[in-house]
């Protein structure tokens, strides 16, 4: 009884403890960002639509923006955007930037 306890205590630590990171960015993009931002990342997205997320995807805002400074917009958030501090590490934000958001603006 006392190893089912323990056991039962570890896969439930386990399962909470997995970081963000560990998961695939662009899932967590997917299910997370989409909403606001869209697939495209367009922004044209229903509650994008309602609260004015970005056109990530536009070539020359993404020219103008450091990947530092999305990297904390991320982490952070800004306006209404909330932040994923507690969801991503500062190193999966900044893979969401180069893997997910830089590629958005070099397909339109």
């Amino acid at each position: 009884m006392f190893r089912l306890l323990i056991l039962g205590v570890l896969s439930c630590t386990v399962a909470v403890a997995e970081p963000a990171q560990a998961r695939d960015l662009k899932t967590f993009y997917l299910r997370t960002c989409a909403t606001c931002h869209g697939v495209d990342g367009s922004g044209r997205a229903p509650d994008g639509k309602r609260l004015f997320g970005r056109n990530l995807a536009d070539a020359k805002w993404q020219a103008k923006q450091k990947d530092s400074v999305l990297v904390k917009i991320i982490f952070l958030g800004k306006g209404s955007m909330p932040g994923f501090r507690g969801q991503l590490s500062e190193d999966a934000c900044r893979q969401i930037v180069s893997d997910i958001l830089r590629p958005m603006a070099a397909k339109k």
